[in-house]
């Protein structure tokens, strides 16, 4: 019984001071922390101007394919075998260049030969873009 009377004349208080002094400087942390991030409208960016100096001139490419039998293939356009002038395949490769030169553009010719195709096709061909006025001719080969 002494020990019941005892805790009732004791007055227990809780001290506020110290938790008063965590808070505020849980407060003050959490300030300047949610100074430190970056909002999107904040962020800087340069949109990029249209120059021409800047603008690469993309070439205009004709493919030319020649098959095993002769006969040659232009952007899916055929002509015959038999014909070793071409003369249908020098008007496609004119137009094709007049329009890369209107577009201020390279034009570049690449040869497709077939593995099986004649050497003498593949001649007649190079004669036709020269006399194409052709300044840029490659040849290109099938991906096995």
């Amino acid at each position: 019984m002494k020990l019941a009377g005892l805790n009732d004349r004791l007055d227990i208080k809780l001290q506020v001071a110290s938790l008063i002094d965590v808070v505020f400087l849980l407060l003050v942390y959490f300030m300047v922390t949610a100074s430190l991030i970056r909002r999107e409208g904040d962020l800087s960016f340069v949109i990029p101007i249209s120059d021409k100096r800047i603008m690469k001139e993309i070439p205009v490419e004709a493919l030319i394919e020649i098959q095993s039998d002769g006969s040659v293939k232009l952007e899916g356009i055929q002509f015959s075998g038999e014909d070793r002038e071409l003369p249908e395949l020098i008007v496609e490769i004119s137009g094709l260049r007049r329009v890369a030169a209107t577009q201020g553009s390279e034009f570049h010719v690449n040869l497709l030969p077939s593995q099986d195709a004649l050497h003498y096709r593949i001649i007649d061909v190079m004669d036709a873009c020269a006399k194409a006025d052709v300044d840029i001719l490659g040849f290109s080969r099938k991906e096995m």
